[in-house]
């Protein structure tokens, strides 16, 4: 399952680590990254043995954008054979039917903040840094627009879009773009915590989570849209799964979806 620009390792407990690699550019995202990243995610997405997906970078950034140099010479395919855009990837990441968590180190810039935005959970290490620069390159980044007012409202991204300045770790945990700091040395122990804390979800109730936020997200409580959830929760109670996790809850043990070490 590895390219040359994603690779994907997948270990016994179903976490599936996806680390951009291009260290060497800073990890700036080319087409054939996009490409591979696309078909990554597919893959993962489809895969019921997958349980988790971890995105991660090798080398010293997260991701610094895209690589402009690349893009002015690699054109963007043929009309019969388009190449993946970023907001290709952006959907598929955020549509994944499975929990996602992005672990950010040294820059986290353009488009490569609006692919950690897509992330269920985003941990950062202390070097971490944030932008949205595009205005300084002489353009609006419109397609990225609604992944950044989700993820930390529109007047927030007024300013830092609009300024394009870099934006501490500190100012991204306060946005809600980032979930947890973590220190150095300590990423690895913080991040075992957290997927095994996903693990013991049960895989159709958090799919199933996943797609009823994806869906009421923005729209007005009403008693026609509880009605319908309701539903949606009763046929859910009644499923192996739900017994399966109330009978575990009674025996005091894990339940059988939990993959031990």
């Amino acid at each position: 399952m590895n390219g040359e620009t994603v690779r994907v390792e997948v270990d016994k407990r179903g976490v599936a680590t996806v680390t951009l690699n291009r260290p060497e550019h800073g990890n700036a995202y080319d087409a054939d990254m996009l490409d591979e990243l696309a078909a990554a995610f597919a893959r993962l997405g489809a895969d019921a043995g997958v349980r988790v997906v971890l995105l991660r970078a090798k080398g010293r950034h997260f991701c610094v954008g895209a690589d402009l140099k690349a893009a002015a010479s690699s054109g963007h395919g043929s009309a019969g054979n388009p190449r993946t855009g970023l907001v290709d990837v952006c959907l598929a990441l955020d549509r994944l039917p499975k929990p996602t968590v992005a672990v950010v180190r040294g820059g986290c810039i353009g488009g490569g903040a609006a692919v950690a935005a897509c992330c269920d959970i985003v941990l950062a290490e202390r070097d971490a840094f944030f932008s949205i620069p595009e205005v300084r390159l002489g353009f609006a980044p419109a397609p990225l627009v609604p992944v950044f007012v989700r993820a930390i409202g529109a007047r927030v991204l007024r300013r830092f879009a609009q300024t394009g300045e870099r934006f501490s770790l500190d100012d991204a945990l306060r946005m809600g773009l980032v979930h947890r700091a973590t220190e150095p040395g300590g990423t690895e122990a913080a991040l075992a915590t957290i997927i095994d804390d996903l693990l013991l979800g049960a895989p159709g109730a958090l799919a199933e989570l996943k797609a009823v936020i994806g869906r009421v997200e923005g729209l007005p409580v009403t008693r026609d849209l509880l009605a319908e959830l309701q539903g949606g929760f009763d046929r859910a109670h009644a499923s192996a799964e739900a017994q399966e996790g109330r009978a575990a809850f009674r025996e005091k043990r894990k339940p059988d979806w939990y993959p031990e070490s």
